[in-house]
């Protein structure tokens, strides 16, 4: 199961931004897919958002979150639903261990899941994150004990999927990940020079990784022929941006998530 949750982790990143006060904001709209800015300000509910009004979330680095995965095949094609604890709760670990992918899947069996996939728990690695809303609605749903918001329902293509670590996929989404001046990134550099990124860590290969192992990552990690692992701090505020609506992925063995950087 954990070579499946591998491909699926990607999916968490397309909406980690919505949260509580962020998706009832009506500050955007679906015509608001300018490039966003960096100027930060606050509405009147209190909820943070950048110049175009997307919603942003702040001091991101290191906060722990986790998924639940159901899986359907929809027109011969594998369809995932991804619901993500962030900004509800930090997936606490009794919480977490308790839940049964069976009983999850038993009491969605009348709405046409086969799978349910549990991810996590993972943190993040970035400092901060925009999102265009969309107009978006958002849906909450209780998994044992734990409250998760709705994060995206993406098209897996044809069963089996692709299962190798190091497959680029393209996650549809329009957010911004930000990575602040000053701060530590990880960075797999391959020989064409393209760079990817990390965004997020996982505990679930590995319940003894922390940041603090990450530096040194590189030296566990059978990267594709020609590729570098990397850590650097950041000379300046570095803006992970999806200019075209889609962002390149990938993971590692350990099920740690990298985007590419195109700015």
């Amino acid at each position: 199961m954990n070579r499946s949750v591998v491909l699926l982790a990607i999916l968490l990143v397309s909406t980690s931004a919505i949260l509580n006060a962020a998706c009832s904001s009506d500050n955007a709209s679906d015509d608001d897919a300018t490039e966003p800015t960096s100027a930060v300000t606050v509405a009147a509910e209190g909820t943070l958002t950048n110049a175009e009004g997307w919603p942003r979330v702040e001091d991101m680095r290191d906060k722990r979150y986790c998924e639940v995965l159901l899986l359907r095949i929809i027109e011969g094609r594998l369809n995932a639903e991804v619901w993500n604890s962030f900004g509800l709760n930090e997936c606490p670990q009794p919480g977490w261990e308790a839940l049964n992918p069976a009983v999850i899947k038993e009491e969605y069996a009348s709405t046409g899941v086969l799978l349910v996939l549990l991810n996590g728990p993972r943190y993040w690695t970035m400092d901060a994150i925009e999102k265009n809303p969309q107009g978006e609605e958002r849906q909450e749903a209780t998994f044992g004990t734990l409250d998760m918001f709705l994060g995206a329902t993406v098209d897996l293509g044809p069963p089996p999927p692709n299962m190798a670590p190091y497959t680029e996929r393209v996650v549809a989404r329009d957010t911004v990940f930000e990575y602040d001046e000053g701060s530590e990134v990880y960075e797999i550099v391959y020989a064409d020079g393209r760079t990817f990124i990390m965004q997020a860590y996982s505990v679930q290969n590995d319940t003894t990784l922390t940041a603090a192992g990450l530096p040194a990552l590189g030296q566990r990690l059978q990267l594709p022929s020609g590729a570098t692992y990397r850590a650097r701090t950041l000379d300046d505020t570095l803006q992970v941006l999806t200019p075209t609506g889609d962002a390149t992925v990938i993971q590692d063995e350990l099920n740690n998530t990298y985007q590419l950087i195109e700015n």
